[in-house]
């Protein structure tokens, strides 16, 4: 699943690193459309009810662009909500693939070709440890070119051009669906929803839900009005995510609290092991002089054995780390 996230680039830049090629065969920036509801704030730390940029057909928004960019709340405002649309408290931020077109929600969005794709420099993810009480978060992202670091944007080009397009930080693109929703006001406010599918062996041994990665040939046929519903919906359940599109690594948990909005939340660190119990290093003391005792007696402890069947409650599950 996907229920936090990071986005810190720039409109400007967004606009370049979703730059798609024309029939010309030249790069096109997709503009940036602002909403006098909804603002965009660049964050490390993007949780359910903020705002996250979004790409969607251009007829959507009335606008004779191909794409656009606009903001949209994240969690899908159910059309029976009444209010303040930002007081919902409705569990959308993801929904299942494989429910959508049935979806008394979702579905009638899906029909109406809604659909979006859902940007983020990288989201997060917990790992629950053995003793199911401690989690540990990590950061995924897109594998980026050499020299860039997910988590360092002083290593962050930001070249663009008509003819090679964005040679920057490679986002995620991940499908979504979206509404509309009038406020009493009669604003427009836009709402989405991320859409997953279960993981893989990918990232399995993360979460058995994963969000739905697009590239650029699936964006378009994402976003294509003349696609129907049911063959986008097959054209994501058939998507396979492979090992070279994604990395990732661990981060504090800091991150757990979504009002932490530094740049913190997703600097990698190393998992250090729990120290061991006072009661085990005293074990183990003991044992190692006993063992030197019995070695004259021809008899030997294994005390690696016993320490370890001492400590076992007390082992932190193994984290597996992507380089």
């Amino acid at each position: 699943m996907c229920g936090r996230g990071a986005c810190t680039l720039s409109k400007e830049n967004l606009s370049c690193a979703c730059a798609y090629q024309n029939s010309s065969g030249k790069y096109h920036k997709v503009p940036w459309m602002d909403n006098s509801e909804l603002v965009y704030v660049q964050s490390c730390n993007i949780g359910p009810r903020d705002i996250v940029p979004c790409i969607v057909a251009g007829t959507h928004l009335k606008n004779e662009e191909e794409r656009l960019l606009c903001p949209m709340l994240w969690g899908m405002i159910p059309p029976w909500h009444k209010g303040d649309y930002k007081k919902h408290t409705a569990s959308t931020h993801n929904s299942r693939l494989e429910r959508i077109l049935e979806s008394k929600l979702y579905a009638t969005p899906l029909h109406k070709g809604f659909k979006c794709v859902v940007l983020f420099d990288g989201f997060y993810e917990w790992k629950v440890g053995e003793n199911k009480s401690s989690k540990q978060p990590y950061y995924i992202y897109a594998k980026q070119e050499s020299g860039i670091k997910a988590d360092d944007p002083e290593t962050w080009p930001d070249k663009w051009s008509l003819e090679s397009g964005w040679k920057g930080y490679k986002l995620l693109k991940m499908a979504g669906i979206f509404n509309t929703y009038k406020t009493v006001e009669g604003k427009i406010v836009h709402s989405c929803s991320v859409l997953t599918k279960d993981a893989n062996q990918v990232l399995s041994w993360l979460h058995d839900r994963t969000p739905i990665f697009l590239d650029e040939q699936q964006c378009q046929l994402w976003l294509d009005l003349e696609v129907s519903p049911y063959k986008a919906v097959e054209m994501l359940k058939e998507q396979k995510l492979i090992e070279k599109v994604l990395n990732w690594h661990t981060v504090s948990t800091l991150v757990n609290n979504v009002s932490h909005k530094d740049v913190k939340c997703r600097e990698q660190i190393e998992v250090k092991e729990k120290q061991k119990s006072s009661s085990a290093v005293f074990m183990a003391s003991w044992l190692k002089r006993e063992s030197g005792k019995s070695s004259k007696r021809n008899s030997t402890i294994n005390s690696d054995s016993i320490e370890e069947e001492i400590n076992e409650d007390e082992t932190p599950a193994k984290i597996t780390k992507k380089s």
